[in-house]
């Protein structure tokens, strides 16, 4: 690991492995390997990446309901993104700063975040930019009580989801549409979805979206 190639091929594996870590609900072992990849980054002086890293941070932040440090890693990390105008990365923090804001409770604020993802999105190709996006937005609808709104948004990024067969965000995209009718006038088709879904999603070994669907009408926010 002493040359730079080595070491940042090491932090990228490192990130990736904190994904998985996360999917299956080990917050420590997932954020130990964040944290390691961090510092590899700074030493380096790559702040794209480094932006990257703690944009994963605040998704596992805002997992814990640590909305406060969500927000924060998020803000540093949009300012990076848009330094160096890089326009998808802008997006997901955009995005991923709308939920930490909404965890706080603080509801303007998050629209206004998720308003700038929405406008940033419609000019990105990648669907797996756009459906987070889209699922974002819907939970913050929903917080502002337009449920059906937040319902037939949600609906939209799943059927983008499994239209690409894209299947983590077909399962993150059921979940946003099961909370949100948990909340609103159809709580049993809410249920039946999440008791549906906490099944399928442990079977595959995502277990942070099955513990979620367990948790019933517990908003992810």
């Amino acid at each position: 690991m002493r040359d730079t190639g080595g070491k940042v091929l090491y932090a990228s594996t490192l990130v990736e492995v904190g994904k998985v870590l996360r999917q299956q609900a080990e917050a420590d072992k997932a954020h130990q390997a964040y944290l390691e990849a961090l510092s590899l980054q700074e030493e380096l002086g790559n702040k794209s990446d480094a932006a990257e890293t703690r944009l994963a941070l605040a998704e596992l932040d805002c997992d814990s309901g640590k909305g406060t440090e969500a927000e924060q890693l998020s803000r540093a990390a949009l300012e990076v993104f848009r330094a160096d105008a890089y326009a998808e990365d802008e997006i997901f923090a955009q995005s991923m700063l709308s939920r930490a804001l909404l965890q706080q409770g603080k509801l303007d604020e998050a629209r206004a975040a998720i308003a700038e993802a929405v406008r940033l999105s419609e000019k990105s190709q990648d669907v797996t930019v756009r459906v987070p996006v889209i699922l974002d937005h819907a939970y913050v609808m929903a917080a502002g009580k337009n449920l059906g709104g937040a319902e037939t948004t949600a609906q939209e990024g799943l059927t983008r989801a499994r239209n690409l067969g894209l299947f983590r965000l077909q399962l993150e995209a059921s979940l946003a549409l099961g909370q949100i009718q948990m909340t609103g006038p159809n709580p049993a088709a809410g249920r039946a979805r999440l008791q549906a879904l906490e099944k399928s999603a442990r079977a595959k070994g995502f277990e942070l979206i099955a513990r979620k669907a367990a948790k019933g009408n517990g908003m992810r926010p």
